[in-house]
């Protein structure tokens, strides 16, 4: 700018006095303030010949005051388009809260020490240093992004149709909403090579259907003739959309097993390789479609294709030197092609990832008509549950899910007549299946229980356990009432007699001891029955403490015998 160097010009030989008139004039030809006039005059060699002040760098403002202000203006940002706090606005603040006091530093000063610290906006602004990382072959990662192709859409009998940027945007999104099923864009890139892959879907949102489609469309390959990618990564990045994190896709990818790294939190920077891609699509193939516009979006993925083998081809990457597809050939390996397995096999494996089978008697369980045995496994036993993964890369083999480890499982070879190959021939021998968890258990119990040899008719611990005739010493004494109600009973019923054995029942009810000495004073003295009036006076003076042929017992004895 030529009124710089001559404003720094005129200012160099300017006396005092003269540098104010000329400061001015160039404000009203430039509107930047007298600071901002200096500034530059200064950059373009003026010197005002002053001597420069012993305090010169230095503020009256504290660094926890310089720290508010840019604080200020950071936690008011927005997430993506960054600080929209002026300094200005931050020093009032400030001074209202009376952190600064009011009027003792101006903007311009405050601009200058935030820029001087790195603390003012294009500092906060700046985006944070990032990692490179790499992949180290073809097919290790790939990276998948689905976005909505919102130029085009598809018209009614009129093919697609061009979206007018200036009715479709984030500020009109009713118009968005007239248009019931957009285009969608899929693009999967390699990232050691960026070789890309995309296809192009009508709906009216994501779905776990149409990500299926995409990735499987993509892995399968043989798109065209002159594009010879395919096969399944080891590695897959994408954003944690709706439709990519539904089970069924998540279940897929790991029974295929794909590792999905964890991605940190609002962090697009590691879909670079999708979101460039995104951009090259947009740029170099859909901007063709103003000049000849598709009518069906099979002619637009068949379009698509075709490009897409010239551009891989032809279209030499920065990185690398070479074209994508030169690069996949060159390092692409055998043992780097993962081919998918059949669209039946892959149907099964997207609508049942794991299956629950029920171990059989003989520890093994059947799949998909296979004969699975499972004896190897440790904690295996009938009738336990378990989860079982189909693994294609493991054919014939299947993975069983037991106590939350993963088994892979050989399938049991069939004979003729239909016997397994591990059945014992009758006659030949015989086998006996590993001990269970629960078998060993009862093992260990015998042997606790018996010794190591048990023989017929042996108790449990020799019969040395005390298990009877000690209950009632556990319980605390019942005192018995000292009289009771006596019970008036018809003349029937007193001569009514009851055996001898009966009588020794009651008295051992009421509490009497019978002793030997007892039961042989009563056998001998009633004989083999007794009346029931003769039982009740018995039990009542045996509980008394008295003899019980005591008070006339005898006589009333003789009388009823006679």
């Amino acid at each position: 700018m030529g009124w710089v160097q001559e404003m720094s010009d005129r200012l160099a030989i300017a006396v005092n006095g003269e540098r104010d008139r000329i400061i001015s004039e160039y404000q009203s030809l430039t509107g930047k303030s007298r600071t901002t006039l200096y500034r530059i005059a200064k950059k373009n060699g003026f010197e005002t010949g002053r001597r420069q002040r012993c305090d010169a760098g230095t503020t009256c403002l504290s660094d926890y005051q310089l720290q508010f202000v840019s604080t200020l203006m950071q936690s008011t940002a927005r997430k993506v388009k960054g600080v929209i706090m002026p300094t200005s606005e931050a020093l009032s603040i400030a001074e209202d809260n009376q952190v600064i006091p009011t009027g003792q530093i101006s903007v311009e000063r405050v601009s200058a020490l935030l820029r001087e610290r790195e603390m003012n906006k294009a500092a906060l602004d700046a985006p944070t240093p990032c990692i490179r990382m790499r992949s180290l072959h073809p097919n290790h990662v790939h990276v998948f992004d689905a976005s909505i192709c919102i130029q085009y859409y598809l018209k009614s009998g009129k093919g697609l149709g061009f979206m007018d940027e200036r009715d479709f945007r984030e500020k009109k999104p009713k118009n968005f909403a007239k248009i019931k099923e957009r285009i969608f864009r899929m693009v999967l890139a390699d990232h050691f090579t960026h070789h890309l892959y995309v296809k192009y879907y009508v709906t009216s949102g994501e779905n776990a259907l149409m990500t299926f489609d995409f990735l499987t469309s993509a892995w399968r390959g043989g798109h065209h003739e002159k594009n010879p990618f395919r096969g399944v990564p080891f590695f897959l990045l994408m954003d944690a959309g709706s439709a990519n994190v539904a089970k069924g896709i998540m279940a897929l990818l790991k029974s295929l097993e794909i590792e999905m790294p964890k991605n940190m939190p609002h962090n697009p920077r590691r879909q670079g390789s999708a979101e460039n891609a995104q951009n090259l699509i947009e740029t170099h193939f859909e901007s063709r479609l103003h000049l000849e516009p598709a009518t069906t979006v099979d002619e637009l993925n068949a379009w698509c294709t075709d490009w897409l083998a010239h551009f891989n081809a032809t279209r030499r990457h920065r990185r690398y030197g070479m074209s994508r597809t030169a690069c996949w050939l060159k390092y692409i390996r055998q043992e780097h092609i993962r081919d998918l397995p059949d669209d039946e096999y892959l149907r099964d494996m997207f609508a049942e990832p794991e299956v629950t089978r029920t171990v059989g008697a003989d520890n093994t369980i059947s799949f998909r008509g296979e004969q699975y045995r499972l004896s190897h496994i440790d904690g295996i036993r009938p009738g336990l549950k378990v989860d079982v993964i189909m693994r294609p890369y493991h054919r014939p083999q299947v993975g069983v899910v037991c106590n939350g480890e993963e088994y892979l499982v050989q399938p049991v070879t069939l004979l003729d007549g239909g016997f397994s190959e591990d059945a014992v021939v009758i006659g030949e021998g015989f086998k006996s299946q590993p001990d269970t968890p629960a078998m060993r258990t009862r093992k260990a119990n015998d042997n606790l229980a018996f010794g190591e040899e048990q023989k017929k008719g042996d108790l449990p611990f020799g019969g040395t356990l005390h298990v009877h005739g000690h209950h009632g010493d556990k319980v605390q004494a019942v005192p018995m009432p000292r009289r009771g109600t006596p019970i008036t009973v018809d003349r029937d019923v007193e001569d009514r007699k009851i055996p001898i054995m009966e009588l020794f029942r009651r008295l051992r009810d009421a509490g009497v001891t019978m002793t030997p000495a007892l039961n042989s004073d009563l056998r001998a003295g009633l004989g083999l029955s007794v009346s029931v009036a003769q039982a009740d006076e018995i039990i009542t003076a045996l509980c008394e403490d008295r003899h019980w042929q005591m008070g006339g017992m005898d006589e009333r004895l003789e009388a009823v015998a006679n």
